[in-house]
């Protein structure tokens, strides 16, 4: 009889199944099975143990799964390599009733991996599946005690709060608060002209403790200039090194720049790709290569003429960094071009590209610094000016991928192009040179930047909030599914709603999970209980006790909206039973027929009008 092997995608299943053949079969759960109950808490100090339920497809996958059992000798557990999967493992696990099921982990779908996999399996990580539990609970209680809440005090049933995407949010409002409190300064500059190379002024001695010049007279003057002597002429040579392989923020975040994806349409091109055995698992926070990997990449280059570096290049891992073990690349090196659709074929070069360019060696410049001293002072003040060209003079791994696109292309165009089309020439201490043309330079102070979908990513990876598998979803559900985020503009940028704004508002400064340093403590917590430093009990039992103190608080100090003149809890607003009836008001008790609180009342103007009559008032 064949051997049941339990994958979490169906495309994924059909891939492994065609590698292994016919002594095994492959059967998907579709994601998780089971999960905490829809309309209740499902779980309680001191313990916490959560009361499962089965999803909506839960109970058929099961049984289907059951029926497929009969027809083989064994069960393996193959859902994918993070805590999730984990978890989804255990769960098969307890509802199939399985004693000690082979887990078999694998970061590609090739051959060889599943091989190694079959031979190696292990069994399931308990303490992986506790931390995946303890997150779940956590997101849970936050979100089931703290929005019913905020809805009641602002009046608003559609308002909801959430560990990691309401901090998103705050991300976001911040961003505008920064951007609103930014004092725009106009300062100017001077620049001359050589011929086919320029010369800026530098007027850091002439600033103090100011950070701009802002005299534009002086500025016109300065632009007058001609006749100037070289103090100070250096020549040396800089390296530009190629960027890491992909995690999934980077890989979301060139999807953005490059082929102008959603964070969102990134992640699911490459789960396609993934379940083809195109590239390695798409969740990852490591940007580490396999042993197989190197050696295949100096292979392929050695046959098609580019030079790696001699020693493999290796990047530090970040403290928190956990999910999956290596970064995104071709299960196959060789395999030039990949995907079923164009744009799959795109996204599979950005990541084969930036696999193999990581290896090879650095690019290097030839740079020249000359330092010019005017000979007729302005005012009484000597004057210095800058010039500083750039040229390209070994390509590295800039002879594969000349533009990175890890950055923003524009920002990082326009950095490369001031150096590059400076050609300065060479010159020598004492030597007097004469300006052709001087212009004056006017230029005004930004506000930083508004976030695109990727560097908001980018921002809640740098600052540990959210985990590779969730990012996409958190940006999606704050702008798509609850409106606190809106995009605007041809470059897609992030502007918090006015509900945003509100939101925020009420929840910074009396809820420590919308602080910024929650989030990373928290995954370093959840790691405690991985590696047996904490508990899922003790954890748990420090945040339920925390949250109680500020939700008590929290009532003790914000008024609601619109009290109840009833009973004193918070009305809602509510639509009328068609388009055509008008919006009434309803205490946040609100059940008819004596079961709770009847009161409710006109809606005047977006707030609460004149009380309706009522059975007990009638």
């Amino acid at each position: 009889m064949p051997k049941l092997i339990i994958v979490e995608s169906p495309a994924k299943g059909k891939t492994i199944e065609g590698y292994l053949g016919s002594g095994y079969r492959v059967t998907a759960s579709k994601g998780h099975i089971r999960d905490l109950p829809e309309n209740r808490m499902g779980f309680s100090p001191p313990d916490f143990k959560p009361d499962y339920e089965f999803t909506d497809r839960g109970a058929e996958v099961v049984s289907r799964i059951k029926r497929l059992a009969t027809e083989c000798d064994e069960i393996i557990l193959a859902s994918d390599l993070d805590r999730e999967g984990e978890s989804i493992a255990w769960h098969l696990q307890q509802t199939l009733g399985l004693k000690a099921p082979k887990r078999l982990v694998f970061n590609e779908i090739t051959k060889k991996a599943l091989q190694a996999a079959l031979a190696d399996p292990r069994k399931i990580d308990i303490l992986k599946v506790a931390a995946q539990e303890a997150r779940r609970v956590t997101d849970r209680m936050i979100g089931y005690r703290v929005s019913p809440l905020i809805a009641e005090y602002l009046s608003d049933r559609s308002l909801s709060a959430g560990r990691v995407q309401s901090i998103a949010v705050r991300l976001v409002v911040d961003r505008e608060n920064e951007i609103d409190g930014t004092t725009i300064v106009q300062h100017y500059g001077a620049e001359l002209k050589f011929g086919t190379w320029k010369a800026k002024w530098d007027p850091s001695t002439l600033l103090s403790d100011a950070k701009y010049w802002t005299d534009k007279d002086y500025a016109e003057k300065v632009a007058e200039t001609r006749q100037l002597t070289v103090i100070k002429f250096d020549k040396s040579e800089s390296k530009s090194s190629p960027p890491p392989p992909f995690t999934t923020s980077t890989l979301q975040e060139a999807g953005a720049n490059s082929l102008k994806f959603s964070t969102k349409h990134t992640m699911e091109l490459a789960q396609k790709l993934y379940e083809q055995g195109a590239i390695s698992y798409m969740r990852t926070d490591s940007t580490s290569l396999s042993e197989d990997a190197l050696t295949d990449i100096a292979n392929w280059c050695k046959v098609n003429g580019l030079q790696t570096v001699s020693e493999p290049r290796t990047w530090e891992a970040k403290g928190d960094a956990q999910e999956a073990h290596e970064a995104i690349r071709p299960s196959h090196i060789d395999t030039i071009e990949a995907g079923e659709t164009e744009e799959q074929r795109q996204l599979y070069k950005l990541i084969w590209l930036r696999t193999v360019s990581c290896q090879l060696e650095d690019a290097r410049f030839a740079v020249r610094k000359a330092v010019l001293e005017a000979e007729s002072p302005v005012d009484g003040v000597k004057l210095r000016f800058e010039a500083r060209g750039k040229t390209l003079i070994y390509k590295g791994w800039k002879d594969l991928t000349p533009t990175d696109t890890a950055q923003d292309q524009e920002d990082a165009a326009a950095a490369e192009a001031q150096d590059s089309d400076n050609p300065v020439p060479e010159l020598s201490a004492h030597d007097t040179v004469t300006a052709v043309s001087g212009s004056l330079i006017q230029s005004k102070t930004k506000p930083p930047g508004r976030y695109t979908d990727a560097s908001l990513v980018k921002e809640m990876e740098k600052r540990g909030i959210g985990r590779p598998s969730t990012f996409g979803a958190i940006v999606e559900e704050i702008i798509e599914t609850r409106g606190y985020v809106e995009k605007f503009g041809a470059k897609q940028q992030l502007k918090p709603t006015l509900r945003g704004k509100r939101l925020i508002k009420t929840l910074t400064g009396r809820f420590s999970f919308v602080e910024y340093n929650f989030t990373r403590v928290l995954e370093e917590q959840l790691s405690g209980i991985e590696s047996k430093t904490t508990t899922y009990a003790k954890l748990l039992g420090l945040i339920h006790d925390r949250l109680s103190n500020e939700i008590d608080r929290f009532k003790a100090e914000q008024p609601i909206a619109h009290p109840c003149p009833s009973c004193g809890r918070g009305l809602f607003i509510n639509p009328g039973k068609t388009k055509k009836d008008p919006m009434w008001w309803a205490c946040a008790g609100y059940a008819p027929e004596g079961k709770g609180c009847d009161y409710t009342a006109q809606d005047d103007n977006g707030t609460p009008g004149k009380p309706n009559k009522t059975k007990a008032s009638a």
